[in-house]
This record gives structure tokens, C-alpha cells and sequence, in this order.
């Protein structure tokens, strides 16, 4: 008998430790990070939890030049119920299709600064779509599914998020940049300053969200002050309709100067901000196609092709 549970205590130590290595060996290696009840040296990995991974910032559209040097962002896999509600996306619909894509960026990213956990509404809009595209990669690890695009009649490529082009910071726009403030300084020739910035998904969507309050009331809106507000507007927090529609009224004391200075720095934007696909051709000459995906946007995360 004490023979048999020997046997017994010896293959249940030897099933726990076969159990413990398949765990350890689905555990993604991250960096550690503190979760926000505790102190900033009492760190565990967040991929210990829910494999979270991090995302560099330098590879970022926006090169992380307009977040803090020690933020962080890290992406998690979609997952089942995530894409499902993603399975629904109304594609002609702007409106509903910008709802989606911060659904899925408030489910599957987490943004920290030094200071402590932040919002994924503090992501700057020209990074959304790139790092959408990295919680595909991650939740298609394995390859299962191929995100392509046309460049012939009989030619289609595979698309991974690297080989997007979002926006050229060229030396006409980082002239400009002010590595200290990590945005836009502007220097008028009066010697005025002001600052601006690339827009954040939050003051994106509450100028959205604001149009429609204020086109369901039927109420009027200061149009021409909408083009300048997400580059004005540094951050979402404590926005509300009464300090919007307050900077709405400091903006009319703009001089001639300042006008024309946003002026340029939104037209320099416009131009910059182009979104096209970079591929080598067969003969090894660098090509570009526009942004459409075979399957449209939604099958970003929907298998193209489920039947075999």
C-alpha cells in the first residue's frame, strides 16, 4: 500500500511538472510592468497575465516623437468575442467605422507613461491603424490568415504592417519639432509662439462625437475652427462641450499671423499623411499600391478565406 501511493505522489510530481512546462512555454516574454495598484519596483509581466507584448515606439508611424521618451505600448490578441462584434463592421459607414477601430484599441492596447497607466485615447490617431494591424499579426500568429492586396490584374501580395507608408516627416514639417515639449513649437514672426500636435484618437473622437451632439440639436457649429481644433487641442482630458466651445471663442483673438501659420501646418499634414503599401517587385524595383485590401477593411481580422 505505501508502495502504491508512492508510485502515486510520483506521478502526480510528474504530471505537475509537465503541466508547469506547457504553461510556461505559452507565457510570452514582456517586459515587466507595474499594474496600477502597485508601487513602480513591485513589477510583475503583464504577459504573465494575458500576454501582453510591446510594441516599439520607434516603429511607430509617428517614430513615438510625440509621446513621453519612457512611454509604453503594448497590444494583446483579439479574441473571439472581440472579432465577432469586429464580423458586424458596416465598411460604408465612416462614422461606425471609426467606432470599431477604437473598440478594438481600447479592448487589445494599453498605453503607460511614467507617470502611470494612461488611456489608449492619448494614442495619436496616425498610429491607430498601424498598431490595429499589429494585434492582427498577433492574433494570427501563426499565419492563418493573409491580409493581401492587388498590384496587377493577376498579381496579389501578402500585407504585414510594416509595409505601410503613413506619413513622411520630412524637413519641411521637423523644422518644426520640439524635442523637450514632444510636439510642434511655432515661432511667429512677431515672436509669438503657440504649439501644436499630431491629433490623439481621443480629441478625434470627441470633436466626432460633439458634431453629431450638436447636428442632432440641430444647433450651429464653428466650422471653420473644426480644420485647426485636433492639432490645437494637446489633450482629450477635461474636454467638454464648455471648454471646446471656449476655445472656440479664444480662437477668434488669433492674429492674421497665427491663422496663416496653421494654415501651412495643417496643408503640410494633409500632404504628409498618405497611406500606400511598399513592396518589391519580382525584378527587386521598390513599387507602391494604394491602401485596399482584397476583402476590405474587415478582413483584417476575419479569415479571407475560411473553406480550405
Amino acid at each position: 500500500m505505501i508502495e502504491e501511493k508512492s508510485q502515486e505522489a510520483q506521478l502526480k510530481a510528474f504530471m505537475e511538472e509537465e503541466e508547469n512546462k506547457k504553461a510556461s512555454s505559452r507565457i510570452i516574454e514582456t517586459p515587466s510592468v507595474p499594474l496600477p495598484w502597485q508601487k513602480s519596483d513591485d513589477r510583475i509581466s503583464m504577459g504573465n497575465q494575458i500576454g501582453w507584448q510591446k510594441l516599439p515606439l520607434q516603429d511607430l508611424p509617428t517614430r513615438g516623437l510625440f509621446y513621453p521618451e519612457s512611454a509604453e505600448v503594448l497590444i494583446r490578441a483579439a479574441t473571439s468575442a472581440e472579432i465577432r462584434h469586429w464580423s458586424t463592421l458596416q465598411e460604408n459607414d465612416p462614422s461606425a467605422l471609426d467606432d470599431m477601430l477604437n473598440y478594438v484599441l481600447e479592448r487589445c492596447c494599453t498605453y503607460k507613461t511614467p507617470t502611470g497607466i494612461s488611456s489608449w485615447k492619448d494614442i495619436k490617431e496616425v498610429d491607430r491603424f498601424y498598431i490595429l494591424l499589429a494585434i492582427r499579426e498577433y492574433t494570427f500568429i501563426n499565419g492563418e490568415n493573409n491580409l493581401q492586396v492587388s498590384v496587377s490584374e493577376s498579381n496579389k501580395i501578402n500585407v504585414t504592417k510594416d509595409m505601410i507608408d503613413y506619413i513622411n516627416f520630412d524637413e519641411k514639417i521637423m523644422q518644426y519639432y520640439n524635442p523637450e515639449k514632444r510636439c510642434f513649437s511655432i515661432v511667429l514672426r512677431t515672436g509669438k509662439t503657440f504649439d501644436v500636435s499630431i491629433p490623439s484618437v481621443g480629441v478625434t473622437n470627441f470633436l466626432k462625437n460633439y458634431i453629431n451632439r450638436k447636428q442632432a440639436r440641430q444647433e450651429a457649429i464653428d466650422t471653420d475652427f473644426i480644420t485647426f481644433a485636433s492639432f490645437v487641442i494637446m489633450d482629450w482630458k477635461g474636454l467638454s462641450d464648455a471648454s471646446y466651445e471656449k476655445i472656440v471663442i479664444d480662437s477668434n483673438n488669433w492674429s492674421i499671423e497665427q491663422i496663416s501659420a496653421m494654415t501651412h501646418i495643417k496643408d503640410l499634414f494633409a500632404g504628409a499623411i498618405n497611406p500606400i503599401i511598399k513592396y518589391t517587385d519580382e525584378g527587386g524595383a521598390e513599387r507602391t499600391v494604394p491602401l485596399n485590401f482584397l476583402g476590405g477593411i474587415k478582413s483584417i481580422l476575419l479569415i479571407s478565406n475560411p473553406f480550405g
